[in-house]
């Protein structure tokens, strides 16, 4: 496996832990009573995303990773509609098939 198709994947891996953290740190504002247990884990993730992204930029070139990155938005819009039953009108949806066609475009590149 390659240096770059690994930072990639490491870069995908961000998206996915970021898009739970978003989802946690929404869930600390509908439970008060968890609140604090919520952010924590939200802050949690952040860290671990932190460490993933910079094994990411280890293999790849921060235009590209950050780039990249912009899945997150996708994670958290499907996230959220699928786990916190937030709309998804045809808008959204058309907006995350051009982020995912225009990362798509970015990781075929050279």
């Amino acid at each position: 496996m390659s240096a770059r198709l690994v930072g990639i994947l490491l870069v995908l891996a961000c998206t996915a832990v970021e898009g739970l953290a978003q989802i946690c740190l929404k869930q600390s504002t509908r439970q008060p009573g968890r609140r604090a247990s919520w952010i924590a884990a939200g802050v949690g993730l952040f860290v671990v995303e932190a460490l993933l992204y910079t094994a990411a930029l280890q293999r790849l070139e921060v235009s590209v990773a950050y780039s990249l990155g912009a899945m997150s938005f996708v994670v958290v819009a499907l996230g959220a509609a699928w786990l916190l039953g937030e709309p998804l009108p045809v808008t959204r949806r058309l907006g995350i098939a051009f982020i995912v066609a225009g990362c798509a475009v970015l990781a075929a590149g050279g």
